[in-house]
């Protein structure tokens, strides 16, 4: 239990704030020509694969917001983008 508790605190999560900050500014119109930035930056290390869905940032907001669906809603952005850089090459 140790080794795993200490692994999964040593990785650079982003967070549920970023994330949910992420799919807010790549659906409003200004934001969305950086789209493709914020989607890389949540691919990358410590991006929305580290996220456990464990829900406890659901819990713990003060406002209620339902940042799984946002998280949800990065999963398959993220996930578009990548199959569409990837037959780009």
């Amino acid at each position: 239990y140790e080794a795993r508790k200490e692994k999964s605190f040593s990785m650079a999560f982003l967070g549920a704030h970023a994330i949910s900050q992420a799919v807010l500014f790549n659906a409003n119109p200004t934001g969305h020509m950086q789209a493709s930035q914020r989607l890389e930056a949540l691919s990358g290390p410590g991006g929305i694969q580290v996220c456990g869905n464990a829900q406890n940032c659901v819990q713990v907001c003060p406002k209620s917001i339902p940042l799984t669906t946002s998280i949800a809603r990065a999963g398959r952005e993220t996930t578009i983008h990548s199959i569409k850089k990837w037959f780009d090459k």
